[in-house]
Formats: structure tokens, C-alpha cells, sequence
């Protein structure tokens, strides 16, 4: 499966790996596949903006999200930023 920015995820249980992010809400909810900050070669990641906070997510730990539930869960830090799990914005 592959995302394109603009795509709204949800984490996939049976594969999500845990991360020291997960602690301010990484994972939580739906997220929404948003362009890097910077290029990246690693085609098995996204970067991902959870309601919470932006983080780099691997492909393989994510699911697409209902439409309706994606259209209802886009929040205003979404849609104008937040904190990415890499330090980086």
C-alpha cells in the first residue's frame, strides 16, 4: 500500500511499532500524510500529522481511514501545523 499527502490513516494495530512518541498522542486518532520538511529516500515511511503532533510513520504500520471518519477527525492544529516527532518543522 502506498499513501500520497493529502491521505488520512490510521495506525494498524496488528503492525503499529510503539515509539517514545507515542506519549503525547502519535498514532491516536486520524492522521493526515503531509509533505516532508526536508527530501527523503526511505520509500517505507510517511510523514503523518496525527492530531497531536507530526511524525515520520513506517507505510507498514498504517491503515487508510474511512472517509467519513477522516473528514470528521481533521482538527485545526492539522490543518495548520504542529509538532513533528523528528524536532524538526
Amino acid at each position: 500500500m502506498s499513501f500520497r499527502p493529502g491521505d488520512r490513516v490510521i495506525k494498524n494495530s496488528a503492525s503499529w511499532e510503539p515509539n517514545e512518541f507515542d506519549s503525547w498522542g502519535r498514532g491516536i486518532g486520524v492522521g493526515i500524510v503531509v509533505e516532508p520538511p526536508f527530501p527523503v529516500d526511505d520509500l517505507d515511511q510517511v510523514d503523518v500529522r496525527w492530531p497531536n503532533g507530526r511524525c515520520f510513520e513506517p507505510i507498514a504500520g498504517l491503515l487508510a481511514a474511512p472517509e467519513e471518519e477522516g473528514r470528521e477527525a481533521l482538527t485545526e492544529a492539522q490543518r495548520h501545523g504542529g509538532r513533528h516527532g523528528s524536532g524538526k518543522e
